[in-house]
């Protein structure tokens, strides 16, 4: 069954989109290819999408993109999302880089848990048995060919951490995926396989520089040029790398083509040794690979000598002997992926368009919903449309007359599923996401469980042509949209705050949010804290009449005495049935509408936090959640626009903080970085956050001289020094100790300052094991009447999770020369 998940995930894609009569030739092409490549990597944006491209569309191979992770760890350069809301986006991101390269992707269950300084400690947060099972499954199960590395094994500590373990896992996995012994229990659903050669793909960035690659011995290493043009499709390959790597736009990775020749390196780190500079010499990827196989690419061969650009129905009947040789083969693997490969091109020859529609966008199991079905053929061929399977079973038996719709409508009844990020559902560890359907690990989102299937008699072959079900609507400015359809609970809750500070023992109001997804929900809603909290009602009574509507309901919380960091999450129960889900809705331009379900939860601290401003200005970056979450302790946040950014407007707050890159992202602050020090200059505080380094001039973010690096410290326990304990930033209005730095998330900071003007002092000293102490992370400096303030600390991500120093010790920032 999971061996049919990972097939169903690639090949319904390319059914969605019309196909002109070039990209149909070029199909014809690839079901003419008999190869399989498999790149492997840690996080999306590590891929070369050069060479995945150049496989599947020049090569015509299968070629397939196994990331370890989601991204999780990483930054958000287009929004406010972090964690799982971010890996979720970037998964999306490459899904839709797959669909422009050709490729398809793949996953484990790796949680990108932040940079990471060696591969000892990626694998032990990974739980490495547990990721090399899941490699080897999928090398089994998608028997590549030809493996490739974009990461060395060999040199473990000199990269990210997360890079070297793809590797070294990957590495592992070539020889165990044809070991009866290595995890034994798959082979009840996939075979062993043995990859004939494994690659490592350098480039320029392993040697540090361009200078030092070009001066570099590529003698053992097969040189592939990268950069050929489509003559069919009229692209080069650059071309199509580039617009597939520019769909990483979290990661803000939009790239242009370069134009002339580009070339690949690939060095061999297992197999049979390659001859004429071939990654695939000595492998067959043609038809005749599989038993019965010749007299099929001979039908092929005529076809391609045949096809029309303009009229390539004319190859229908070769097709339709194609798709019932093909469905008489022995070799399980290869029949199944060809034969839906001919069905594709079958649709496509033919320009049938099919629709499984709904006009809501969300359901609930055991509902009905209304769903309409259409089928036209373009054609001048004579078609029959048979039935329809799957959720509803219709006997039809009736032409499809060329340009004629037919439609019709009916309601059913939806399965108890829901559709959400299937890793998200469960609470996993700091390093692996906990899945409970075994069956839908390695694919890269949870397949849509309501299929219909179109069954058409073309001259006496019938032929299922699936489709999901799609919400689709007509918008007045984007015109028609289409997204998956997708299954929700009956209701979903969160608390409205996903961080509570309490800064003495008084009550506050607390607000959960309950939203119903069917019609008519009733129950109750309470809150899950331990006995030590008061709550008061113990309960409120749920009554929703709409689906898609949400009600507030408002609970009194006293904290106990004393310091506390607890969870807070709120529980509904209809029918006896309880509800614990929180919804999450991510929607960007480039990506499909996501819909993230997973347990609610909210970080409530008791800390004892002073502040001695009211008050400050926030002024935006790349996206974080930092003045939101200082809200929570009752400041009052204005955030300005960087073009709203005036001296007069700045002057009326005694603290203005930057946010997380703003230098990076906003070149006005080239500028206009002159009302920042002027605003300094007349007594304000101001707090400047991390930017990153790679091709930065720091000297535009602050008054004084100042570099920053790529310095930062990963273990978010590493020990803190105070280098000035008595300074004023660090004793008030609360005095700091190293007991503020407890609990931390996946890092204390990044891009320290490495060097700076005498007029900084810096304050903390931190480091990682083995490494030099790191000064630059917090450094304070006078400038006229102000105060100016550098951090590197990660504070973007250690408000939002509620660390209570982290609150302490920014509470000091904004007060500093207040």
């Amino acid at each position: 069954m999971k061996k049919n998940y990972f097939f169903f995930s690639i090949l319904f894609l390319t059914s969605l989109h019309a196909q002109n009569g070039a990209s149909l030739y070029k199909k014809l092409q690839k079901v003419n290819t008999l190869g399989r490549v498999l790149y492997v990597a840690a996080h999306p944006d590590d891929e070369n999408t050069r060479l995945i491209s150049l496989f599947a569309n020049h090569y015509n191979y299968r070629t397939a993109y196994l990331s370890m992770t989601r991204g999780d760890g990483g930054q958000n350069l287009i929004g406010t999302e972090l964690r799982e809301g971010l890996g979720l986006l970037r998964t999306q991101e490459l899904l839709e880089a797959r669909t422009i390269d050709g490729g398809e992707q793949f996953f484990t269950t790796a949680n990108d848990f932040g940079y990471s300084k060696h591969p000892d400690e990626t694998l032990e947060f990974w739980n490495k048995n547990e990721i090399l099972a899941q490699i080897v499954y999928l090398i089994r199960a998608f028997q590549p060919d030809i493996i490739i590395h974009r990461f060395d094994h060999r040199t473990p500590g000199t990269t990210h951490g997360h890079h070297t373990s793809s590797a070294l896992l990957s590495e592992q996995a070539f020889h165990l995926a044809q070991d009866p012994n290595a995890f034994p229990e798959q082979l009840n659903e996939v075979k062993l396989w043995q990859p004939k050669r494994q690659f490592y793909n350098t480039s320029w960035w392993a040697y540090g520089s361009r200078e030092r690659f070009e001066q570099a011995d590529k003698s053992n290493r097969i040189a592939i040029e990268s950069n050929p043009i489509d003559p069919i499709l009229g692209r080069t390959n650059a071309e199509v790398a580039a617009m597939s790597r520019s769909q990483h736009k979290s990661q803000g990775f939009g790239s242009a083509p370069e134009l002339g020749s580009q070339v690949e390196y690939l060095e061999l780190i297992n197999g049979e040794p390659t001859s004429q500079n071939d990654p695939f010499s000595g492998i067959d990827t043609t038809w005749k690979r599989v038993k019965g196989g010749a007299e099929i690419e001979v039908l092929i061969n005529q076809m391609l000598a045949e096809f029309s650009l303009t009229a390539p129905h004319d190859i229908l009947p070769q097709l339709l002997t194609l798709y019932q040789k093909i469905e008489t083969l022995d070799d399980d693997y290869w029949r199944l992926i060809k034969k839906n490969e001919v069905i594709d091109l079958i649709q496509g020859v033919l320009g049938l368009r099919f629709q499984f529609n709904t006009t809501v966008p969300v359901g609930v199991g055991q509902s009905e919903i209304e769903v309409s079905f259409k089928a036209v053929n373009p054609s001048p061929v004579s078609i029959q449309l048979e039935s329809l399977k799957g959720e509803i079973e219709l006997q039809i038996q009736r032409p499809l007359m060329p340009n004629e719709v037919w439609e019709y409508s009916s309601k059913i009844k939806l399965p108890t599923k829901v559709t959400s990020p299937y890793w998200l559902l469960e609470k996993g560890t700091l390093g692996n996401y906990a899945v409970k359907e075994k069956n839908l690990i390695g694919l890269p989102e949870t397949p849509n469980p309501i299929q219909a299937t179109f069954v058409v008699n073309i001259d006496n072959s019938l032929i299922p042509i699936s489709i999901p079900l799609t919400y689709r609507t007509t918008d007045r400015v984007d015109g028609e949209i289409v997204e998956n359809f997708q299954l929700l609970p009956k209701l979903t809750t969160q608390l409205s705050e996903a961080v509570l500070i309490f800064a003495s023992e008084q009550p506050k109001k607390v607000k959960a949010i309950v939203q119903a997804h069917g019609a008519n929900a009733q129950g109750t809603v309470r809150l899950v804290v331990p006995s030590q909290w008061k709550v008061t009602p113990s309960e409120h009574q749920v009554q929703i009449r709409h689906a898609g509507e949400t009600a507030e309901f408002t609970f009194e919380v006293t904290p106990p005495p004393g310091n506390h960091s607890i969870t807070m999450s709120s529980l509904v129960e209809s029918n006896g049935e309880p509800f614990t889900y929180q919804l999450q809705e991510i929607e960007y331009p480039h990506v499909s509408k996501q819909y993230a379900l997973s347990p609610n939860e909210t970080k409530v601290a008791k800390i004892d936090i002073k502040t001695a401003v009211k008050q400050i200005a926030y002024v935006k970056g790349a996206g974080d959640k930092v003045a939101e979450s200082l809200q929570t302790i009752g400041l009052q946040v204005t955030e300005i626009e960087v073009e709203d950014l005036r001296l007069e407007t700045l002057i009326n707050f005694p603290t203005v903080v930057m946010g997380i890159r703003a230098f990076n992202v906003y070149r006005d602050l080239s500028f206009k970085n002159q009302i920042l020090w002027d605003f300094v200059k007349q007594g304000g505080t101001l707090i400047v956050q991390y930017n990153t380094s790679r091709g930065f001039d720091s000297r535009i973010a602050a008054p004084y001289p100042i570099s920053f690096s790529s310095d930062r410290v990963t273990d978010e326990k590493a020990k803190v020094t105070f280098l000035e304990p008595n300074h004023p930033l660090l004793t008030s209005p609360n005095k700091i100790t190293a007991l503020d730095f407890e609990g931390w998330v996946q890092e204390r900071g990044l891009y320290f300052a490495n060097t700076w003007d005498s007029a900084f002092k810096p304050l903390l000293s931190m480091q990682d094991t083995g490494e030099t102490a790191k000064l630059g992370s917090l450094l304070v400096a006078d400038y006229g009447k102000g105060k100016f303030i550098f951090t590197g600390l990660s504070f973007f991500r250690e408000l939002p999770a509620g660390v209570p120093g982290a609150f302490r010790l920014f509470a000091n920032l904004i007060s500093y020369g207040q």
